[in-house]
């Protein structure tokens, strides 16, 4: 008795042995009926299930390769590249934050497209300058950094000026009462600045990227494309311009080169008034933008204005009535009550409370 249940034992493990799942090897002699041909025919599949398979990066943190948590590692790389794009809404109850309906769907994503994407792309051979936001240097997609703060102290007053700063004005800015340092100190950040900019294009020694012309110093223009330029070339094509297709086209891009604040993150004093300045010319951007395509593509409007509210400034009541009311006249309630408590959150952050002609606005929709 005792022998034959040895024998059912070791008859069950060859089976389970035999078809336990991953063992089988493509075009084995061991294989199912009809031998090589299927064999063969295996092995072409799980080549191609390997070449198709998702590569997961080992340097994701929590995670191996073949690990049972794949999807969860692919629904969370998407959802961290996705943090900084703002989403617009399919319907009133899925607006996204600010309360901007959005029924044309995709229709309405692609026609305000390019609002959402930052930044600008550099001449060729030029240097990158990005000032509007985080500033950012870079030549030929490489980031360019500078080894001393008073080299960076140059350039971010510099960038801020086509036309350049007088000798004794950046002395003033930068290095104010110092006297015959703060002169040493603005020739030693030309010299580093100079010295930075050469190893990142490779030109000769005897190029200079800061020059002095009628006793200023200043970027040479050649050199580098600095998107705060380009927002005031912007602006002034946006109040010159004759024909409605070219004010609506600077006014576009004006808003596409403000990533935020002007030289964010520098606390100097001399950086507030032009911040402030920058911003309030990128909010009447926004205004303005909004105003001339509302009749024929009110949600593109919307887009501008949630845009707006979002980066430039998200105290500003005129965006917000103007928002509320467009979303009023488009009948859409519940987006004028979720923005309208929206501004009373953002308000709130500088204890603030909006204001009665806001309040009128909301109550005309609502009431």
């Amino acid at each position: 008795m005792f022998g034959l249940l040895v024998m059912l034992l070791g008859a069950v493990l060859i089976v389970r042995q035999r078809f336990r799942p991953g063992m089988a090897i493509a075009g084995s002699s061991g294989g199912p009926a009809g031998g090589r041909s299927e064999g063969r025919r295996g092995s072409s599949l799980v080549t191609a299930a390997s070449a198709e398979a998702p590569v997961i990066d080992p340097a994701v943190p929590g995670f191996v390769a073949g690990d049972c948590r794949v999807e969860e590692a692919e629904e969370k790389a998407e959802g961290e590249a996705e943090v900084d794009v703002p989403r617009l809404g399919t319907s009133e109850t899925d607006a996204g934050e600010t309360g901007v309906a959005d029924p044309e769907g995709a229709a309405v994503a692609s026609s305000s497209a390019a609002l959402m994407v930052s930044g600008f792309v550099a001449a060729p051979g030029k240097a990158k300058a990005e000032v509007l936001g985080v500033p950012r240097l870079s030549y030929a997609g490489a980031e360019v950094s500078f080894g001393r703060a008073e080299a960076a102290d140059l350039f971010a007053l510099l960038s801020t000026s086509r036309e350049g700063v007088s000798t004794e004005g950046v002395i003033d800015t930068l290095w104010p009462g110092d006297g015959e340092r703060g002169g040493r100190l603005l020739e030693s950040a030309v010299r580093q600045l100079n010295q930075v900019m050469r190893q990142a294009s490779g030109l000769a020694v005897g190029v200079k990227f800061v020059v002095k012309a009628r006793q200023r110093r200043q970027l040479v223009a050649a050199y580098f494309d600095v998107d705060y330029w380009r927002f005031e070339d912007a602006f002034v094509r946006a109040g010159t311009a004759k024909e409605e297709p070219a004010r609506v086209a600077a006014l576009h891009e004006m808003l596409a080169l403000y990533r935020g604040p002007l030289l964010a993150g520098r606390d100097d004093l001399w950086v507030l008034p032009l911040r402030q300045a920058a911003q309030r010319q990128a909010v009447d951007a926004a205004e303005r933008l909004a105003e001339l395509v509302r009749v024929s593509d009110p949600d593109r409007a919307l887009d501008v204005l949630r845009l707006a509210v979002e980066r430039i400034d998200p105290h500003s009541e005129m965006l917000w009535c103007q928002l509320m009311t467009i979303q009023g006249e488009l009948g859409r309630t519940s987006a004028v009550r979720r923005s309208f408590g929206l501004l009373k959150e953002r308000l709130a952050e500088i204890d603030a409370t909006p204001s009665s002609e806001v309040r009128r606005v909301c109550e005309r929709f609502l009431c």
